[in-house]
């Protein structure tokens, strides 16, 4: 298989996979939806902080990027 498909097909597997969960699920509709809730949020939040740009996040925390910066 070429490594140009590995990423559909790995997203398609998901997909189906999510799918099943879903759909065995479904006399608990009320916790599936809190929980796919949850994960949205989840996410939002890692693709706003991967957005971020680099410079903000070095002026933001400094320490992560240098540990030697915490003792000046």
């Amino acid at each position: 298989m070429s490594i140009s498909l590995a990423m559909p097909i790995t997203e398609a597997a998901l997909f189906t996979a999510g799918c099943a969960v879903i759909h065995a699920q479904r006399g608990r509709a009320e916790q599936v939806t809190v929980a796919l809730a949850c994960l949205v949020v989840l996410l939002a939040f890692a693709l706003g902080i991967a957005s971020l740009p680099e410079g903000l996040l070095r002026e933001q925390a400094p320490i992560a990027f240098n540990p030697d910066s915490a003792l000046d």
